[in-house]
Parts: C-alpha cells; structure tokens; sequence
C-alpha cells in the first residue's frame, strides 16, 4: 500500500510539473505580416519578430545561405535581423525553437514598399476602374505579391491574411495604385516587387500619427492630453461605453424595438447573418410586404456605375438622418429557363453593405462601399416563373444604396434588372453605434424625419477610424518594422476643412515614420484630385499644403490635376498614379536619373512691369500648355485675384491681366475642380499653386 501511495504522489507530481510546463510555454510564433509567398527587401538586413516561451531560443535559417539565432525575452517576445541577398528566389525560411517549427515556402527577394493612405489607396481593382476586365485579365505577374492589412481596430483580422501572388483570380483584391506602381517596377527592373497596402477610407492624417509625435505638437497636444487622462484608448473605449448604454436605453423607449451594437467587424459576414432588427422573415418568399411602400423605376441602360439607380435618400427626402440606416428592398422577376447558368451583378457596387437573397436563400453577403460586385448563382435555385430578389441595405453615411444598374445574367448574356416594381421599408436607424429598429412608415420618415431626429440622441463611436493615432496603433504597428524600400501614400481629402494645418502635419508624419522604422526611407505622396465638394471646401489649398511638403527631404509628389473628375472622388484613372509613383522611384532609387518623374513645380516668380513672370522645376523637355493656359490669376497688393492672360515664354510662363497694373501675386489652379493646362513635354501636368 505504502508503495502504492508513494506511486501515486510521483505520478501526481508529474502530472502537476507537466501541467505546469505547459501553462508557462508559449508555442514559436512570428508577426502575421510573415507568411507564405511573401517578398523580402533586398541587399539588407531584414527585421523578423515574434513571440515564443520565456528566455527560449530560436534558431532561423534563409535557404539562400544567412541564419542567425536569438532568444525570446522573459516576457516571451523575440527580435531578429536576417541579412538577403540580390534580389531571386523562390527560397524558404525556417524558425525553430525547441518545440516548433514554422517554415515558409515561395520568399522573394526583391523591393518591398508601404502604400498607404485613405479611399484612394485603398481602392480595389474590383472597384470603378479604367479598362477593369482588361487589366484584371492581364495580371499574371508571379513576382508581383501583396500584404493586404485588415481594416480592424481589434487586431484579430490580420492573423488570417497572408501574402497573395498577382493572377486575375487574386488581383481583385489588391490595391489598384499599389499594383500599377509594382507591375511598372517589375517590368523595368525585372525584379520580385512586394506591397504593403494598409490604407482605410475616409481617414484624416492625424490617426495615421504616433500618439508622442501628437502630443509633441501644438495643434493637437491638448486633444491627446484629454485622451492620455481617460486612460488611453481602453480606458476611453470603457467610458463611451458606459455613456453609449445610457443613451440606447433612452432612443429605445421612444422606438420600442431591437438596438444591436452595429458589427465591430463590419467586413465579418458572419456578424451580419446573426443581426436582427425585427425582420428576420422579410427575404421569405411568403412575406406579405402588401403595407410596403412601391418604387417604379424606369429603364436606364445608359447609367454609370458611379450613378444611383435605387438609393435610401430617394425616398426619405431631405432627412439625411433616417438615410443613414438599413431598408429592405424586395422584387419580383421571372426567368423562362431556370437550368441556364445564372449570376447577379450589381455594376456600381451597394454602399455600404448587402444581404442578397432569391427565393429566401443568402446568395451575397458584401460589406463594400462602392465595390462592383457579382454573385454567382446556385444549380437550382431558380423557378421557371415567378422568383423573389430580396436585398437589405445598410449605410452609415453619404449616399445609401445602389450604384449602377443590377444586372441578371444567363449563359453569359446578361439583361437589367433594376428596372420595374420594387417594394421598400426602412427597418432601422444608424445612430452610432447602434442600429435602432423602429415602425415608421416611409411618409413618417418624410414628414416627421425632423421632430424624430430632434427627439434621439447620438451616441460615441466606439471604434473610430479617425481617433487619434488609432491607425498608427492598429494598421501600422503590425507590419511595423518590417523592413521596406520605401513608402507610398495616397490621402488628404479628409483633412480639406482643416488644411491650413496639414502641412506641418503630415511633414511631421513622415518625420515620425521614419524614425519608427529607424530608417530614411524614400516617402512619395499622391496630390489629391480635383473635385466638385462644396464651395467652402476649399481642397485647392489642401493640394497646396501637399505641395510645401515637398520641403521635407526624400519626398516626391505625383500630381493629378489632370485625372481627376468632378462628379466623383474617387477617379477611374488609378494607373497613371501608380505610374507616376513609379516615375519617381525610377528616376530617385533605381538609378533611371535620365526620366522626368513630375510635372512642373512653382519655383519662383518676378515682376516684370505689368506682368510676372514664373520660374518652374521639373520642366523636363519643355513647358506646353493646352486651353489658352486657362487657370492662371493674378492680384495686387490687395490680394484680389483676376482671371490672367498667359503664355510660354523661354520656358517660362508670363501672366498678365489689364486690370491689375502691379501685379504682386500668382495662382493657378486654384479651385476645388480644375483641368490641369500646364504640362511639361512628357505629359506630366503642373501642381495648382498660391503664392499669396
């Protein structure tokens, strides 16, 4: 018994030493930005980084011939740098550590770059793009790889991505400038080309910003304090939390209904298949929407897909409250031979999100905002006959619904489908961050849309994109210090209302990246395109501030004066920006010092009598113009500007106007949508510019 008893207390020692080996080890694990397929930076010595058990060592090994070792601190995270040889491949990568082994297949050597920024950037080639089928059909590029970080302020999303390799089933999702910028790298240097894209839409420069480089600056220091005071971001998160559920259960008493949080992970389908707003049966072939309202929309086989065929604010007016919110839209169509191969596009996209169903079955499920989208069709599930589209819409602000026409294909053929009867019911309110079911009725909506929104009462994002330094943390910091050439950025229209700051902000950025990195990496930026906005935007002098952030060293502009569009913010034309990246790190990396890489830069500018005469940079061959140099004013003393006369003189340009007799200042180009008349023999066009 004795020996019995001493053997169970050996075998439970045991059991217990291995319960507690297990609990304090952490199994070898590296940064999601590292995976199969991926491109390391060239000729350098690349950052790897990771975690793993306390004090453990971890052995890494290049298969083309550097290794190195390092050990994992007592908190269990681990740093190393791997020198790379010239640019090839494919080569593996290994990581092992007494208890795993993570290996990674087909690694490029070769230039790896950052692009970053707002909507631009991010743009998709499955998105409004020139010639789209063409160039998505084209992209069979092996040395062309992207990283695609998450739009995810919780950080879980990113450890599902990997490194994709360029053909026409993967392209779609790349970034649209990021690719035209790689394929031109790759086609001139003939090098394995890699593309950080971390970019998130309508995001001002001040979350893409280090806390301690805001707090630093004058113009947001006091801000930053306030957030420093609440605890910083988790602290602040559990305040409006607190504030958000006190506010919910006030909206609810007046709308009685269901108000789920909106979806934290919006890009997540799952978190919008379990969301429930009262209408759980409303895609049901039986429903009886009789008591829906009735839209009839015409036949419109001319309308871009940048155009509204159906749209939330058509039918709630003026009210842009109630537009902001989830409405239902269901039709009936018919289909003579159901066995025929079926797909259902929507050519302009749905902004924000859809739930697509026919005949009660989930066939589509996007959260997109303007992203052409096309669902392919189950074997079967059509009816010879009558069959039932229906479609809920969510939108959290602008315009809500649908971009383009909705098209029904067969065999390849394809045939409208917008056009006829819809039934429609607004379902719930955005009322951040809730969505609030309610039972008003669309002419409710229409007549009482003011009172009720008088009535309720918003509360605080709770993951807000464009909080301070939330993007620096949250889409920067894990890829953060993979080691890159250089960086690219696309963004400014969301600090138009305030840029007479942004100079010195995104100067102070750049600054602030670099020391990140802890490296003087090469920082290229796309000058915002000319576009309507309003009056007051005043975008001209955010292009302008762009453009004195040329002072800060190793910068390059690419300028769009001349590919923008007026009705639309987001231009087709995504390749000659990615080009015009390419120009300058051609002509500034890559040693092709004989291209011209930008159009014409202010210099500087004379009197000469009743005319100035203006010195410009970057004028290549020679200056040309175009539309009698329309765009060009001039103004005295007073600082009153009048349309000018202008014209190329000695590779200069004079501007003169009969009413100004002493002309003191210069601009050009200076409204919120402007076609660029200035150019410089190769075809690159001029920056607008204020010399007042």
């Amino acid at each position: 018994m004795i020996y019995k008893y001493c053997s169970l207390a050996v075998i439970l020692t045991l059991v217990l030493s291995l319960m507690g080996c297990h609990t304090n080890t952490s199994p070898l694990e590296i940064a999601p930005v590292f995976s199969d397929h991926m491109v390391l930076q060239q000729n350098s010595t690349v950052a790897l980084w990771g975690s793993a058990a306390p004090n453990e060592k971890i052995e890494i090994e290049g298969s083309w011939g550097s290794r190195v070792s390092t050990t994992a601190t007592a908190a269990g995270q681990w740093n190393a740098q791997l020198e790379t040889p010239v640019y090839g491949g494919p080569y593996t990568l290994q990581l092992a550590s007494k208890t795993k082994t993570i290996q990674f297949k087909d690694v490029m050597i070769g230039e790896v770059w950052l692009a970053s920024g707002q909507s631009n950037m991010e743009w998709t080639m499955n998105k409004r793009l020139n010639n789209q089928k063409e160039e998505i059909a084209a992209a069979n590029y092996p040395n062309i790889r992207m990283f695609w970080v998450p739009k995810d302020l919780n950080g879980e999303m990113i450890n599902k991505e990997a490194w994709t390799v360029a053909s026409p089933e993967t392209i779609e999702k790349f970034s649209a400038v990021g690719y035209f910028f790689a394929r031109k790298l790759n086609q001139e240097l003939r090098i394995p080309i890699g593309i950080i894209n971390s970019s998130w839409g309508g995001t001002r420069v001040e979350a893409w910003m280090s806390l301690d480089l805001l707090a630093s600056l004058d113009i947001t220091q006091e801000a930053v304090q306030d957030l420093y005071k609440a605890g910083g971001y988790d602290g602040l998160k559990n305040k409006l939390k607190r504030y958000n559920d006190s506010i919910r259960s006030i909206n609810q008493k007046l709308l009685q209904g269901a108000a789920p949080l909106f979806p934290e992970q919006p890009n997540d389908p799952s978190e919008w298949e379990s969301l429930h707003l009262g209408d759980e049966t409303f895609h049901h072939v039986n429903y009886d929407d009789t008591t829906w309202s009735t839209a009839e929309v015409v036949l419109q086989p001319d309308l871009l897909p940048s155009e509204s065929s159906l749209s939330l604010e058509q039918f709630v007016g003026e009210n842009k409250f109630a537009s902001n919110g989830v409405m239902w839209f269901r039709k009936r169509f018919t289909v003579t031979n159901p066995d025929a191969e079926y797909t259902l596009r929507f050519e302009g996209g749905i902004d924000d999100g859809d739930q697509t169903y026919i005949n009660g079955i989930l066939v589509g499920n996007t959260w997109n905002c303007c992203t052409g989208r096309t669902y392919t069709l189950p074997e079967g599930l059509l009816n010879e006959g009558e069959n039932l589209l229906a479609i809920r819409v969510t939108d959290t602000g602008g315009m809500g619904g649908f971009y383009g026409n909705i098209f029904l294909g067969e065999n390849g053929e394809e045939s409208i489908l917008s056009q006829g009867t819809w039934k429609y019911r607004h379902q719930a309110f955005y009322i951040p961050p809730y969505l609030y079911e309610h039972a008003f009725s669309t002419s409710d909506l229409q007549t009482n849309g003011t009172h009720l929104e008088a009535s309720l009462t918003s509360g605080q994002h709770l993951n807000d994109p464009n909080a301070y330094s939330i993007l620096f943390e949250k889409m920067l910091s894990p890829v953060m210090p993979y080691t890159i050439k250089g960086a690219l950025w696309y963004q400014g229209e969301s600090n138009v209302g305030n840029h007479q700051e942004y100079t010195a902000l995104f100067s102070s950025m750049i600054k602030d990246w670099r020391a990140q990195w802890n490296a003087d990496f090469p920082f290229y930026f796309a000058q915002i395109a000319p576009y309507r906005y309003t009056d007051a935007a005043n975008s001209q002098a955010l292009r302008d501030a762009q453009r004195k952030s040329l002072s800060t060293p190793k910068t390059g502009m690419v300028v769009t004066l001349d590919i923008g569009e007026k009705e639309d913010i987001h231009p087709a034309n995504k390749q000659d920006v990615g080009l015009r990246f390419a120009l300058l790190a051609l002509r500034n990396d890559y040693g092709k010092t004989d291209l011209v890489a930008s159009g014409p830069l202010y210099k500087s500018h004379q009197t000469l009598g009743t005319t100035i005469e203006i010195l410009f940079e970057e004028t290549g061959s020679g200056l040309v113009g175009k539309n009698n140099l329309n765009g060009f004013e001039v103004a005295g003393a007073d600082g009153v500007f009048v349309k000018a006369n202008a014209k190329i003189t000695d590779n200069k340009v004079r501007v003169t106007s009969p009413s100004i007799s002493n002309p003191v200042h210069v601009r050009y180009g200076w409204s919120n949508y402007f076609d660029a008349t200035l150019f410089n023999q190769e075809g690159l066009p001029a920056s607008s510019f204020n010399t007042f």
